[in-house]
């Protein structure tokens, strides 16, 4: 049983008018933008050169709301966060900035490229567990490090070139402000964020990052995040309110232990998903298409650091 057949796949996607913008202006102060590798109408990711010296980074770009208050404070109260994070599977931050009406964050440099551009359309289910067991990883790795990621989608992973060794960017960033408000964000960019962060919990923890994977996972088998629907509104109601998603529904190929899993990660009721990273692993470790059991297993106990919310 090897799943579903990968579909094959498109062409990376087109930059954005705003990466073009940026590519053209170069507005930010010691860098020299080259590559676009992930970008939408109010984010792009870079990389990019370090000027006056030879050296490669990582650069993030956001599009702040006009006139939205408090926008300069929190980007640059955030960034010094990210800066202090000392984690193997998070980029590290070195310095922030602003430029052509955007503002900038730039990581130390990351071999690869971004999941969204890499994964352009469905692959197989080895291949995905492969990747959602490689994110798991980076998961527990932040975790043990005390922090949560807020934000886990396609555009905010960076997978190097060979073995597939993740790291994440904007653990804990204020994406939001590139929107007016948090409800007019999640209308936009809701496809994985947990329905807690949509309901606007406060005390949103690993697993609301947990289920973040979940759609993930889906969204490599599907070539779609669970819940669309043509209406903003309408995917948000979804996400809130619809049933469980049960995978093998929509593709009986899928083993009963990937659909099972996923289901779990994608529970509505935090309490029915995997407590931690750690916990999710021990239950990866069983799946029957993966080979590595024991390795997977070392480190995943229950001393992991407690339920915490943030950087």
């Amino acid at each position: 049983m090897t799943g579903p057949d990968p579909a094959i796949p498109s062409s990376p996607p087109a930059v954005s008018p705003f990466a073009d913008g940026l590519l053209a202006g170069q507005p930010f102060t010691g860098y020299r933008l080259r590559e676009c590798l992930d970008s939408d109408d109010r984010r792009a990711v870079f990389q990019a050169e370090t000027a006056g010296s030879p050296g490669m980074a990582v650069i993030k770009a956001i599009r702040p709301w006009p006139d939205r208050p408090g926008t300069a404070e929190d980007f640059f109260s955030l960034a010094g966060g990210i800066a202090r994070l000392r984690c193997p599977s998070a980029a590290r931050g070195r310095d922030a900035g602003r430029g052509g009406g955007a503002f900038f964050l730039a990581y130390d440099p990351v071999p690869g490229e971004t999941l969204a551009r890499r994964q352009t359309g469905r692959i197989g289910e080895s291949e995905a567990l492969r990747l959602v067991v490689e994110l798991a990883r980076a998961l527990r790795d932040i975790y043990e490090h005390g922090h949560t990621h807020g934000n886990l989608k396609p555009s905010n992973i960076m997978l190097a070139p060979k073995g597939g060794k993740a790291a994440l960017l904007d653990i804990g960033f204020a994406w939001t402000l590139a929107w007016p408000d948090d409800r007019a964000a999640f209308l936009a960019k809701s496809e994985f964020l947990p329905p807690e962060r949509i309901a606007g919990e406060l005390n949103v923890d690993i697993r609301g990052d947990l289920y973040s994977l979940g759609a993930i996972w889906h969204w490599l088998l599907f070539g779609e995040p669970p819940f669309k629907a043509a209406a903003p509104e309408e995917a948000l109601r979804l996400r809130l309110e619809s049933p469980p998603v049960f995978p093998r529904e929509r593709d009986p190929r899928l083993s009963a232990a990937t659909s099972g899993l996923m289901t779990r990660l994608l529970e509505k009721d935090r309490d029915a998903r995997p407590r931690t990273p750690g916990d999710l692993m021990r239950k990866l470790s069983d799946h029957p298409l993966l080979g590595e059991r024991e390795t997977l297993r070392e480190g995943t106990g229950d001393g992991e650091a407690p339920l915490r919310d943030g950087v």
